[in-house]
């Protein structure tokens, strides 16, 4: 039987061809000896079928498949990879079904290109390092220590549990963000249809009537003729303000400025150093458990914070060890808890850091998860108070102004 074939070779060039085999299974297998990584294999002179067309259409114009993977993706490929080094398959083996099971073109990409690396005689750590920034900076230090240690199949198992954990926590803390933006822009959207669509006719109603109005109908309209009048300037330079922030916050300097800002924000600021400090215990936990140093762990705590005043924090940390100081010493910084800097101490005094970094880790985590329900019950008055006093200072403008003309 003939079957046609698209394969990588050694150094990752893609050949095309077709191969005589008895079997599908042998086929791939006699590829395989030539060192080449099968991408696809199918039976040559195949019927045609409106309906594989269609779902294989369907399937390649899926947004899904083009989208990058995000931590859950790599949960999963991390957790499928432990499970197959588990049940006693190889290296190759596992990243091999590993990338015919995701759905995610880039992170198929990934692991081929990660599988074409260790077939040239790479490592595993340092494939995934080539990688760039498609992959967390932990997880090529674990793999390696993994690699190294002989556990590699825990060490993937710990680092599933890690990103799962981490975006977890990120997750919840964003969507407790959610209903305010929403709230606040349903507020402004109906502000401003009242001030530029329905106030502009009530203040033609009211044109030629001698009296004087209501001073809050007064300012009301007021208001409103200016929204007219500027309101395109002041859309404009808040497009402008928002896309600078934006456009700033990919810089480092930028990065550190605006993070600095969100951490001293009130409830906000506390969430972000909560969930920081959550992140930094389990992090600092697993790479001890794992066989890295203090230093090397600070390293990687810096590389993977999303605040990079926290960062900054961590990396000043090792640099303090650099100096020969301890870590308690360099953790004394003011965005680091006391607690978090005494709890350091201690470890280091008895010997179990890692232990007691998965303790605060678990502390903390619960301390945000109690910080974030705080917020949103604090919030959620918070904005109905500000859209009610918004729409109803507008009507009770209009009110106040029909009783005076219908008095007068």
């Amino acid at each position: 039987m003939k079957f046609n074939y698209k394969a990588l070779d050694p150094q990752g060039r893609e050949r095309q061809g077709s191969i005589e085999s008895n079997s599908a299974a042998e086929a791939s297998a006699l590829l395989r000896s030539k060192s080449l990584h099968v991408l696809k294999l199918e039976a040559g002179g195949q019927k045609f079928s409106l309906f594989a067309f269609i779902a294989r259409l369907f399937s390649l114009i899926s947004i899904k498949r083009y989208i990058s993977a995000g931590a859950a993706d790599q949960v999963i490929f991390f957790r499928q990879m432990s499970l197959m080094l588990r049940s006693g398959n190889t290296l190759m083996q596992g990243l091999e079904l590993c990338s015919e099971m995701t759905e995610k073109v880039q992170l198929r990409n990934s692991l081929i290109n990660i599988l074409v690396a260790i077939q040239g005689g790479s490592s595993f750590a340092n494939a995934i390092e080539k990688q760039g920034n498609k992959f967390p900076p932990i997880v090529a230090k674990l793999v390696a220590s993994g690699e190294a240690s002989g556990e590699l199949q825990m060490t993937l198992e710990r680092l599933a549990e890690s990103l799962e954990r981490s975006a977890a926590l990120k997750r919840q803390f964003v969507s407790s963000l959610i209903y305010p933006v929403l709230v606040i822009t349903a507020a402004i959207g109906v502000t401003l249809f009242l001030a530029i669509s329905i106030v502009p006719k009530f203040a033609v109603m009211l044109e030629g009537k001698s009296q004087s109005l209501p001073a809050a109908t007064q300012v009301m309209l007021d208001i409103s003729a200016w929204l007219i009048d500027y309101g395109f300037y002041l859309g404009v330079a808040v497009g402008v303000v928002i896309f600078t922030i934006l456009a700033a916050y990919t810089t480092k300097a930028g990065k550190f400025v605006i993070d600095r800002v969100l951490i001293n924000l009130p409830m906000v600021g506390n969430s972000i150093k909560t969930s920081g400090m959550a992140q930094m215990g389990w992090t600092m936990s697993m790479l001890l458990s794992s066989g890295l140093t203090v230093l090397e762990s600070l390293r990687v705590v810096s590389s993977v914070m999303g605040n990079q005043r926290l960062a900054n924090c961590f990396t000043h940390a090792g640099d303090e060890i650099l100096a020969g100081r301890s870590l308690a010493v360099g953790l004394s910084q003011r965005s680091i808890p006391l607690m978090v800097q005494h709890m350091a101490g201690i470890g280091e005094r008895s010997g179990e850091l890692e232990h007691v970094m998965l303790e605060l880790g678990r502390y903390y985590q619960e301390q945000a998860e109690a910080r974030i329900k705080r917020m949103i019950a604090m919030i959620e008055p918070a904005m109905t108070l500000m859209v009610g006093g918004l729409v109803g200072g507008v009507y009770y403008a209009f009110f106040k102004a029909m009783m005076q003309v219908s008095a007068g």
